[in-house]
């Protein structure tokens, strides 16, 4: 999301005219106990470890820093909160560094943990809180109360950021459930902390902070596979999912699709080596769809070719390590690379490349995932180009190379629903049929005829207009869908027609004599014209009659000419 002026503006207004005020009024003016540097010095530095390794669950990001800033709280006061808050900022800071607008974002957090700390804190002095009191149920019910209602405001004001930027989402969404369940964890570390910190002091902290640390990292490490486990399951429903797609276009579209689901990037590119030119297939630059044209030549000089070369897989984690080796469309603001072959039947037949402006962005595991997706995209696309080839068999006339009797009728039926949809649609059809073609065969042959068809066919396509549909109907007998068209420029097309073949000499073999000797032949055509709405608003209809008009109105008066549908 790209933030404009105005939001820039607004936003760092809001920071300076209510954040700093509710800052020197959470350290100046809320009650407070004096300060011990070194507890909270120790307090500071493991508030910032703990928010640089948050971890998730599902698609939730949970960061369990309050343990330590809740503590400071019951210590000393709102004021040391806020300030290790703030501080607790950095790591978030240098995650996002390279994202745009990161002075805004980082300006709208500081100021949402402000508002909800400054709200928090008025509502439990309020209810009686004395800051400094050790007591058990007195830091137990304070310090759930100052919890909750410090993350029930961060969930509001970002639920109502939300809904002024346009996007729905519910308040209570499957994100809020985790964090309010982390208050869970949190809390009895702190109670905890506080109560041993006034027994022991700065041993306190490490006695339970050294543990806390092993238990996120564990967490995180259980974490890690269990996105693994996700990951992989998901990546067999893409295999399904992509055999029932029968178009390169629909495996392709698909492929990017998932794969940005599965793992967070900026940028995806799809490229292909076409007769030893390198040429980007498909690429998409923060989720929008871009048409990139580049230099061969500097992929050829880039890891790119290194990985069609060695069908090595590869990432790289900032800008440094892979700059001198980018090719051109490749932006030095992204920092994480990751680079993986498509491999089909041992043979690299592509490559998939995801960027990302975050440093180590992205993991070994999400690497060996794609490399899986792109093996079930590679099959999928082998699996399409035969469905393809097998379906242009099937609706093409062999010894023509035109469209059959097959695709025509299937043309007749999405045209049927144009006509539906828009009544006011023009189409016309020319039914064309060679005269006397049966003497052909009878005199010189049937490879005399195929040769006539094939060249009468040639010729039939160069009067095709724009969006027009020729096929051979059968036999002799070849048919012109044209749309757009009304029925005296499809009658002066057929003219032109008509009179292209009777001028146009045909070179046979004949196959009936002993030396196939050469000759050659004129033939003439005879054309039906029908068009649709004037003669029938049905395309099976259309057809009727172009044919009725070419055998009543060509054919029986005399051959050779074109004739118009007559009601």
């Amino acid at each position: 999301m790209e933030f404009t002026y105005e939001t820039k503006r607004n936003t760092l207004l809001l920071w300076i005219i209510t954040g700093l005020p509710m800052m020197v009024a959470l350290y100046f003016f809320f009650p407070s106990q004096p300060i011990d540097l070194e507890i909270f010095a120790y307090l500071l530095i493991f508030a910032i470890i703990t928010t640089a390794i948050p971890f998730q669950v599902g698609e939730t990001t949970i960061v369990l820093s309050q343990w330590v800033t809740l503590t400071a709280f019951l210590l000393y006061g709102i004021g040391a909160e806020m300030i290790i808050v703030q501080f607790s900022l950095i790591p978030i800071i240098y995650q996002m560094r390279n994202r745009p607008d990161v002075v805004t974002r980082v300006l709208f957090i500081s100021w949402m943990f402000v508002a909800s700390s400054f709200i928090a804190a008025g509502v439990v002095h309020l209810l009686g809180f004395e800051v400094g009191n050790t007591n058990l149920m007195h830091l137990l019910i304070y310090g759930s109360i100052f919890a909750l209602i410090h993350m029930f405001v961060n969930h509001l004001i970002l639920y109502v950021r939300d809904r002024l930027i346009g996007i729905k989402e519910k308040f209570f969404s499957e994100d809020s459930k985790w964090d309010y369940s982390s208050i869970l964890i949190t809390l009895p570390f702190c109670i905890t902390l506080v109560i041993l910190i006034n027994e022991l002091g700065v041993p306190a902290i490490f006695l339970l902070g050294v543990p806390f640390f092993v238990i996120t990292f564990v967490v995180k490490m259980y974490n890690i596979s269990e996105r693994v486990n996700y990951s992989l399951s998901k990546a067999s429903e893409f295999g399904h999912e992509l055999a029932d797609r029968l178009s390169a276009q629909q495996i392709m579209d698909l492929f990017i699709h998932r794969v940005s689901q599965l793992f967070p990037h900026d940028a995806i590119y799809i490229v292909d080596n076409l007769n030893g030119k390198y040429v980007i297939l498909r690429a998409r630059i923060d989720k929008q769809d871009r048409e990139i044209h580049t230099d061969s030549d500097s992929i050829q000089n880039s890891f790119i070719n290194e990985c069609f070369q060695s069908e090595e897989k590869s990432v790289y984690g900032n800008t440094k390590e892979w700059m001198e080796q980018a090719p051109d469309f490749l932006t030095y603001d992204m920092n994480s690379v990751m680079i993986v072959p498509i491999h089909r039947n041992q043979r690299t037949e592509g490559v998939v490349i995801l960027t990302a402006r975050k440093k180590n962005a992205f993991e070994k595991y999400q690497m060996d995932i794609v490399h899986l997706l792109s093996t079930y995209f590679a099959v999928s696309l082998e699996k399409a180009k035969y469905i393809s080839a097998a379906v242009e068999r099937s609706e093409t006339c062999a010894l023509t190379g035109l469209y059959n009797y097959r695709y025509l009728d299937k043309m007749l039926a999405v045209e049927q629903d144009r006509v539906e949809a828009n009544p006011h649609l023009q189409f016309s059809l020319l039914m064309m049929d060679i005269d006397h073609f049966k003497r052909i065969n009878d005199t010189y042959g049937h490879h005399a005829g195929n040769i006539v068809l094939k060249e009468f066919a040639k010729i039939l396509e160069s009067f095709v207009p724009e969006g027009a549909v020729l096929a051979r109907y059968g036999g002799e007998e070849f048919v012109m869908l044209i749309p757009h068209l009304n029925k005296s420029e499809t009658a002066e097309l057929g003219e032109q027609i008509r009179q292209k073949i009777e001028i146009t000499p045909f070179l046979i073999e004949s196959d009936l004599t002993e030396t196939n000797q050469e000759e050659i032949i004129h033939i003439t055509v005879s054309i039906g014209v029908s068009n649709a709405p004037e003669d029938t608003d049905e395309m099976i209809g259309l057809l009727r009659n172009a044919d009725r008009a070419l055998y009543i109105g060509a054919k029986q008066a005399g051959r050779n000419k074109v004739a118009k549908y007559v009601k």
